[in-house]
């Protein structure tokens, strides 16, 4: 009986786990950092709260140029470098097929904009390996930002306003 307990109790382990990450990335999942940015925007209703959207440019490209596994490869070293340039300071997810979500509590506009200027550059480098033959597409990324309690009063206010932050960006010109 009890190591049916204890099999069980690992299963539902994994299953806690595997909704609420992405497959691929490990990072969360779109669903549950919703879910984590509600919860961290009604802890620090009186202190900042950043959020950043980033997204990979020109990925369709990548992906035509050098195939699908290629790409998945080029999405796991991005979000490698989105984790271990956030560390311990917030929420990483897989916002979409080629974005990344972060939430930042406790970090201000100019906090949140020195990482993502750190995250462009680590990303930019990722690609800096060269064959012999040929050098890989440098990989870019724009990234919008939103800082509460100044830039929003709401969360959909703060999504809203760091989205139209990272189109704004594409538009005049990417990274």
């Amino acid at each position: 009986v009890a190591s049916i307990a204890i099999k069980n109790a690992a299963l539902y382990e994994k299953a806690y786990h595997d909704a609420r990450t992405d497959d691929l990335t490990g990072l969360l999942n779109r669903k549950y950092f919703y879910k984590v940015l509600n919860q961290e925007f009604d802890r620090n209703k009186n202190h900042a709260l950043a959020l950043m959207i980033l997204n990979i440019d020109d990925f369709k490209l990548y992906n035509q140029l050098y195939g699908a596994t290629a790409g998945d490869a080029a999405l796991k070293q991005v979000s490698d470098v989105i984790r271990s340039a956030m560390g311990d300071s917030g929420y990483c997810a897989r916002y979409s097929g080629k974005e990344f979500a972060v939430v930042l509590p406790d970090f201000d506009l100019l906090s949140a904009r020195n990482i993502a200027e750190n995250i462009q550059r680590r990303v930019a480098k990722l690609c800096d390996i060269h064959d012999s033959d040929y050098s890989m597409k440098t990989l870019t990324m724009s990234i919008g930002i939103c800082a509460s309690p100044y830039g929003a009063v709401t969360v959909k206010q703060l999504i809203d306003n760091t989205e139209q932050a990272v189109y704004h960006v594409k538009r005049n010109g990417k990274a």
